[in-house]
Parts: C-alpha cells; structure tokens; sequence
C-alpha cells in the first residue's frame, strides 16, 4: 500500500467542509438523517425517549441551580436539552429548582447539584443506549450536551474545591466524549470520526482552528491506497488511519476517515485538523512522505498484505523481516540528511552524519555482533571517537561528546540496531554513560568532507536538479520566443493601396476621354502598369521575408543550441551539461587532455565539472562547444583550460596565469589536488604556491613535502629580510 499526499492550495484556502463533503458524500445525491421506525417499535421509543428527557431536565435544573454557573447561558443549554423532546409529542412541565426525581429530593448544595447532574445523565445515557437504530443519533446529542457544559464549566476549575473539581472531571469524561464513531453515509460508504457529529465535524474542526490565530491552513490530507486485489475490512482500514496520523504525530487531533471501495484501488481518505484540539499547537509534520511510508510497510507486516515500492522496503536480514531505505546496501541508512548534506555542500564542513556513518560505524557494528554487549561497553565503543548516546524525545540520539553545541543525529541514522526499541530489547533500560575512555578520535565539523559514497548521490542529485532547471527555462524560452514575421495585414494593405491608385486612374480617364477607343486604351494601359507593380512588390515581398527567416536572431534554438548559448553566458548548469555530453559521446577526459597536446596542468582526486570564475589580472574566459572553459588574457589565445577535474596550464611561462590558475584549482578542489607535468612545471608551481601562501594540501607525499620545505625556505627568507 502507498501514502498520497495531495498538493494544497497556493492560496491556502483548504476548506474542511468542502473535503469531507467530498469524502462522505461521493455519488449521493441527497443526505438521511434520521432512519425509519417500524410501527410496531414506535411506542417503546417513546416511553424510553419520555424517560430520558425528564433526566435530561432534571440535569438542567440542578445546573441551573449552582450559583458559580450564573454566567451560563441557561436558555441555551435548554435548547440543547430540549432538542431530543422535540422527537415526541409531549406537554410535560419543567421541573423546579427542588425536583423529585425517583421520589427522591436532591441536596440543593453545590457539590450536591454536581453529583445530581452526574447521576441524572447517567440515567439518561442508560435509557438511551436502550435504542436500536436511533442509538447512534442520540448518543451524538448527549455528546454534544456534555462538550457545551465542558466549554461552560472550563472557567470555573480555578475556583472550585478539590471535591467539586473531581466531580466536574467524572461528570464531564464520560465515555460518549472523543470516542470513535463509525457512520454508513447514503451512498453505501462508511465513515469513522471522532467529532461530535459527522455532520458538524467541519464547523468543529474550524472552530479549533481558529484557537490558534497563526495557521492559515489546518487541514491535513492524505490518501491510503491498497494495491489492486488487496480487500482490507472496515476495521483494517480504519485502523491504517490511525496508525497512519500517529506516525506525523497527528494521532490526538480531530479526524475524518472516509473509505472509498468505487475504484479499482480501495482507498482511505484522511482529513485531520493539525491543531490540537487539547493545546491548540499546531502540528507541521516534517518529512511527513517519508514518515507515512516508512508508517506503510509497517501495517504490511502487521497485516501481511502485500509490499509496494516507496522510500522505504522490507528486507529480510537474518532471517527477520527488516523496514530500511529501498537501498540494497544494508549497510547505508539511505539519503543524508538534508541539514547534513547542505552543511557539507554549501559550506564544505564534514557534517557529524558522515562522521558517525566512518570509522565509528565499523566499531559499533562490531560492537552489535556481541551477544553479551551491556550498555557500558556500548557507551565506551562510541567514547573512542568522541561520540556518545543519550536520551532524546522518545528515542535515542549521538552527541559529539566534545561540543555539546553540535546538533546531534538520530541514533538509528548511525545504525538501525540503535534504535530505542531494539536496544532497550537488547540491553535492557537505558543506562548513562560511566567515565569514559580517552578518545581516539573526534568530531572536527571543520574537516572538509571525506569522499563518502553519498557524495555521489548528493552530486548525482544537484546535476539532475540543474538539468531539470535549464528544461524549465528552455520551456519557458520555447513558450516566450515570437517570430518576427512580416504582417499579413500590412502586406495586403500594400496591394490594396495599388489596386485603389489603379481605380483612381480608371476614373479619371472616365471622366475626362469621351472616346470610348482611347479610354479602352488607357486602361489596358493602366491593367499593364499595375501588373508589374503587383510583381514588383510580391519580389519585395519575398526579399523580406528570406531576410527574416535566414536573420539568425529570428530563429529559435534547438535544446542544445540553446544550452551552448547559455553555457557562453557562463551559466554552470548549462556547462555541465555541456560536459555530461562530452562524456555521454565517449570522449574520456584523459583523452581531451592528451589531444589538447600537453600535460602541465593541476589534477583533483575526484571527477568534477568545469566551473566558472571572476579572476584578477586581466584575465576572462571562453566556453567552448564541448564544456570546458578557457581562461586567457584579451591578447593571447590560451591561459589554461578547465576540464573538469584537469586544469591544463597552457601558459606556464607566465606567472599570472600560473597564479590564477592555482588559485582557482585551490578554491574549486576544496584544497587539495596534485600537479602534473614536466618536472619543471611542478617545481614552478609548487614555488609559487609557497610564495602566494596559497593554503592547499598537495595529495602526492613527494609533491607536499617539497612544498612544505618550499614554505618553510621562504619563511626564513622573510625572517631575514626584516632583520635587514
């Protein structure tokens, strides 16, 4: 089964009515209210009714009577009371402030009035549980009843005794408030709530809503969809709902369920009020797909249905059935996290998730294999790399030990068994960590990060999203682009201002040649005149418009045209997927760099994509056809050319170029890169780098220690020249 979260609205005007009428409704043309009696039945009903209303008053009159609920609107609670006598065709009178009620008189006390109140809707609620088919209807009354004296009463618990406030709490938690109900709509659909009625839990849900002044939109909707063939019950399916609006941590909200057997899919729709009907807070469930999914594959195993695909797979890992990311790798939690990846993207920091996911992993996987592992040895295997494992909210998770101030992970991020759950199964309660071992090793959030696996994805995932931007934009190019073409309309107005010149020409010599052999002459004459101006223009005609179609600004371009023209703008998406093409056709980049002719140039550990930047010294630069950006000076043809993950030095002569050149590979390959060439093209650079202070690391052992030795020469060198 999979979990659909449908779009909201831009404007935020999600209305709860308007869904629920949607679910409940569907194909019924009208709505049943109320449910026919049978003739025979119709006297019991009365006499149960009449019994429950005189209940019902008496529980009006004796809170009516407390002197503390004066401010009650009591004509308003007898309406409300006296809805349900309406039913019956009744005169009887209401009752005084002293009722008799089973021939007993009542304590006119507060605390007395209170317990008589409770006793009478007590009885009341007895005499209705008697109805068959009418049950559900008043029990939706009372329960509407009790909500309004809640709401009424709210104000006085601050001023009541301890006595008092237990019998308002004992009156006002009986069983007929928040429970689940389940209604058959007239089309043949069922429906479970936990609202008053189903016919208010809209006006319900938004009168909560409104408590809370800062959500423009509470409404929550998500859709349970079974494969086709899977048949849940009433009581599954209802129950996925449940499960499902806990696991966004929803599960003590007001709710609609709705299941729809109409299509080839059964489905349940989910209406949820994300304000708590309790505290008012509303709930803003973060990464909610990936919650309800991971929520999806949990009922599968609960009620052995069949698994679909999502974020989340079930995995069988020995021999127990696991829920992981769909990765088949069972050694990766899947994606990082966004917080994560980004730290590690933007500002080139190792994030404490792929800390964790490095050598502390293998230790505590280690760790797990130990059948006899207590939580002190666990405390301790996390203790060697600075980590450590707390309580956090209802689960677990890693905190650097060294810097409190460093936003922890979940444990079950770092492995699954860390979950609290399993280790709680496992070690037992959760015990604090004793004094623990020296560290080997530490969380450094300023260590560029490691080459993990993920980075790929994290790659794979920025290149994907640059190439579905530049497919918007050429979109939007395609939409926007207007031909220039010559008018219609002023061209046949350039005719028509021929044809009318000849008509003038008619008329004058009508008027004025009263022979009729000359006048045929002169309009042949005319008729000839006005044919070779009609051929004269229909070529002008044509002149200008093989102007406009061969004017290569009127033209619109093809995809890769298009991506050329940007990438010589300097747009980077529009680059790499210049490179991407390179590399897609075949063409290695070791290859490009061995027909440029040359091997002097700066090498990264790591493929890369040519990137654009602003260098000092007069230097700019020029994006050729296969992705790779030349940097040159306005008066030489080459500098040194971007490849990627190569820097080809074309110019290693000039010091400048040599200069922008490892500037710009130091800032692109995050510090750290080895030099290629001739041996004199790397004593040269490695000297430059020294005498720049160009921070980098130099990946091969040879090259980094001349360059250390490089520095510390030109150190000295310094050191003297002040003395001088």
């Amino acid at each position: 089964m999979i979990a659909k979260i449908p779009d909201k609205r831009r404007d935020g005007g999600s209305n709860f009515a308007e869904l629920i009428a949607y679910m409940i409704e569907r194909d019924a043309d009208k709505d049943t209210h109320h449910l026919e009696l049978e003739q025979l039945e119709r006297r019991r009903y009365d006499e149960i009714l009449e019994a429950a209303r005189s209940y019902l008053r008496a529980t009006d009159d004796n809170l009516a009577a407390i002197e503390r609920l004066e401010a009650i609107d009591a004509a308003a609670v007898r309406r409300r009371v006296a809805g349900p006598g309406q039913l019956v065709d009744s005169a009887g009178a209401w009752h005084g402030p002293h009722a008799v009620i089973g021939g007993t008189e009542h304590d006119d006390s507060h605390q007395g009035r209170l317990a008589a109140a409770q006793s009478h809707l007590a009885a009341a609620a007895e005499h209705l549980e008697q109805f068959g088919p009418l049950d559900g209807f008043f029990q939706a009354r009372a329960r509407a009843r009790r909500a309004s004296i809640a709401f009424h009463v709210a104000a006085q618990r601050g001023q009541s005794s301890q006595e008092e406030r237990e019998v308002l709490d004992d009156l006002l938690s009986g069983r007929l408030v928040g429970d689940a109900l389940r209604v058959r709509t007239s089309s043949g659909g069922v429906c479970q709530h936990n609202c008053l009625t189903l016919a208010t839990a809209a006006a319900e849900m938004d009168a909560v809503a409104v408590q809370n002044t800062r959500v423009k939109d509470a409404l929550y909707h998500a859709i349970l969809s079974w494969p086709s063939g899977e048949q849940p019950t009433d009581d599954e399916a209802f129950e996925s709902g449940l499960h499902a609006i806990r696991a966004v941590g929803m599960g003590e909200h007001q709710y609609v369920f709705a299941i729809h057997r109409d299509t080839g899919n059964v489905h349940l729709h989910i209406a949820v009020n994300r304000v708590n009907p309790d505290t008012f807070k509303a709930v803003y469930p973060d990464r909610d797909y990936y919650k309800l999914d991971y929520a999806m594959r949990e009922l599968e195993l609960r009620f052995g249905w069949k698994h679909d695909t999502g974020p989340y797979a079930v995995h069988q890992r020995d021999g127990k059935p696991v829920i992981d990311w769909t990765s088949n790798n069972q050694n990766t939690k899947g994606k990082i996290p966004t917080a994560a990846r980004d730290m590690e993207v933007h500002a080139d920091h190792e994030s404490l998730f792929s800390y964790a996911r490095a050598a502390p992993l293998v230790t505590i996987k280690a760790a797990l294999k130990n059948p006899a592992l207590t939580w002190s040895q666990l405390h301790q295997a996390l203790a060697k790399h600075g980590l450590e494992i707390r309580e956090k909210g209802q689960g677990f998770a890693i905190y650097d030990r060294l810097d409190p101030l460093t936003t922890p992970i979940k444990a079950s991020d770092m492995h699954e068994q860390l979950s609290k759950s399993r280790l709680v199964k496992k070690l037992g309660p959760f015990e604090a960590p004793p004094q623990p071992v020296p560290a080997e090793a530490h969380y450094d959030k300023y260590q560029p990060p490691k080459r993990a696996p993920h980075m790929r994805e994290v790659r794979r995932e920025a290149r994907a999203k640059g190439r579905k931007s530049l497919r918007e934009r050429y979109a939007r190019y395609r939409h926007a682009f207007i031909y220039r073409r010559l008018d219609p309309a002023g061209v046949r107005a350039r005719f028509q201002t021929l044809r009318d010149e000849a008509r003038k020409r008619r008329l004058i010599v009508r008027s004025s040649i009263p022979e009729a052999a000359q006048r045929r002459l002169l309009y042949s004459v005319i008729a000839f005149e006005t044919m070779v101006a009609k051929d004269r223009l229909k070529r002008e005609v044509r002149v200008e418009r093989a102007s406009l179609h061969a004017d290569p600004t009127n033209r619109r371009l093809n995809y890769r045209q298009w991506v050329a023209q940007q990438a010589m703008g300097g747009d980077e998406a529009a680059i790499v997927q210049l490179n991407g093409w390179r590399y897609s056709s075949g063409r290695q980049i070791l290859a490009v760099i061995k027909d440029a002719g040359g091997g002097d140039g700066i090498r990264a550990i790591e493929l890369s994509d040519p990137k654009v930047a602003q260098l000092q010294h007069g230097i700019g630069f020029h994006v050729r056809g296969d992705g790779a950006i030349v940097y040159r000076r306005d008066d030489d043809a080459t500098g040194f050319i971007d490849h990627g993950p190569f820097l080809q030095v074309t110019a290693p002569a000039d010091t400048e170029i040599l200069l922008a050149a490892l500037q710009h590979a130091a800032e692109k390959f995050g510090g750290a890169f080895e030099l290629t060439g001739s041996e004199a093209f790397k004593a040269r650079a490695i000297q430059l780098l020294a005498e720049a202070r160009v921070q980098v690391v130099l990946t091969s052992k040879p090259q980094e220690a001349e360059l250390r030795e490089a520095r510390q020469q030109n150190r000295i060198g310094r050191r003297t020249h002040r003395l001088r």
